[in-house]
């Protein structure tokens, strides 16, 4: 507002002039709040499948709606409408041409500038993406993104958790400082098999013996893990056996 002065504000002579220019700041942070809570609930309501032309779509109405309160703003602070003898079919004309001259350039300035934030500082989701988990460690290097069907199950050991997914068909073993209940809120889907483990349900080939001696077994030959008494007959009704 300061620099690029639009909105016929070049002309405008003022002592509150820049605590005016922020009123249009302001005003236009409020909206953007208004529209991101709108803007979410049309996300979910498209089941978050959200894609480019959505956004461009948004960002048009957003700034469409916008243009309403602002040019009011406008017409109240800049131009004195409350003391001009303004009709309503001059408002509206005016509204036009404020629209044209300013919001127009203003949301093609803007518009390449808001796509390439939003998917810089957003989260983009793909179909890949969806069905990907990043786990962490408490060290900073410590991460490790696989899919949900690759990862088997997990050992606590002591101070560190040892994972064990696959990659070609291959078990691959990663491990990360952490405990077993901080890994367990960044994986839900697993379950505890007993108290160091949590186990992949859809990974599980069978149970073998009984709650005295419980033992999971994968579709890896020979790859087996405890199931002990408490979770025996938790995990043989999900698994529904």
């Amino acid at each position: 507002m300061i620099f690029l002065q639009p909105f016929g504000t070049y002309s405008f002579e003022s002592n509150h002039k820049y605590l005016i220019f922020f009123g249009f700041g302001l005003l236009f942070f409020m909206m953007y709040l208004l529209w991101s809570r709108i803007e979410n609930l049309w996300y979910n309501y498209k089941s978050k499948n959200w894609e480019i032309k959505d956004e461009i779509i948004s960002f048009i109405l957003f700034i469409l709606i916008s243009s309403v309160p602002i040019h009011f703003y406008n017409e109240v602070f800049l131009n004195d409408f409350f003391n001009s003898k303004y009709y309503e079919y001059d408002y509206l004309k005016h509204g036009l041409w404020f629209f044209q001259h300013s919001i127009v350039p203003i949301m093609l300035i803007l518009l390449p500038f808001y796509i390439y934030l939003r998917s810089k500082f957003g989260e983009l989701i793909t179909s890949d993406s969806l069905n990907e988990i990043d786990i962490y460690g408490i060290n900073k290097d410590e991460k490790i993104t696989i899919k949900k069907e690759e990862l088997l199950y997990i050992k606590a050991s002591e101070n560190y958790v040892n994972i064990y997914y696959t990659k070609n068909n291959i078990i691959q073993l990663k491990t990360f400082r952490s405990t077993l209940t901080a890994v367990k809120k960044q994986v839900p889907f697993l379950y505890k098999s007993h108290r160091s483990y949590l186990v992949n349900l859809s990974e599980i080939k069978a149970i073998k013996g009984n709650s005295q001696n419980g033992k999971i077994e994968f579709h890896y030959e020979g790859l087996l893990v405890p199931l002990s008494k408490s979770y025996y007959k938790t995990i043989k009704s999900m698994l529904g056996i």
